[in-house]
């Protein structure tokens, strides 16, 4: 029997997952349940639960140890407020690669929304990569990946 899955139910699976990190529900150091055990809570496919689980992974909330699980990041290198998470998620995501250089960044609205923050912590966490020199704005376009940017 195949299991079909509402479209876009990974993203309400990240959501919770990630709630429950900033929450501190699941504490800084410790495993994340196994995907069995997601899968079984969120009665959904496995790949469904991998995928949220992977974009946890590239915002950096979560590490893999391979043979031991998904852990939560330590309170270390973590960043403290949402502004700094969301800059570090972003950082991460530009050097990975996930974002190339010369691409846009996604807008203050999206990602006010993606994060449910305000505008201005949006705003704030995207001048905070200008600051760093990865990002470079173009008034009334966007923010852009700087085509400089060390990998």
């Amino acid at each position: 029997m195949v299991r079909r899955t509402a479209w876009g139910t990974y993203t309400r699976i990240t959501n919770a997952l990630r709630q429950r990190i900033t929450a501190g529900t699941y504490a800084p150091g410790t495993r994340l349940p196994s995907e069995a055990a997601l899968c079984a809570e969120f009665s959904v496919a496995r790949n469904t639960v991998r995928r949220a689980l992977s974009v946890l992974q590239d915002e950096g909330l979560i590490t893999v140890r391979p043979g031991l699980g998904r852990f939560i990041q330590d309170d270390a290198t973590r960043p403290r407020t949402p502004s700094e998470q969301i800059a570090a998620n972003l950082r991460h995501q530009i050097q990975t690669g996930r974002f190339q250089p010369g691409e846009a960044l996604p807008s203050e609205a999206r990602l006010s929304e993606r994060y449910a923050v305000s505008r201005s912590t949006a705003r704030a966490a995207l001048i905070a990569l200008e600051a760093a020199g990865l990002v470079t704005c173009v008034h009334g376009k966007g923010r852009y990946v700087r085509q400089d940017v060390p990998r």
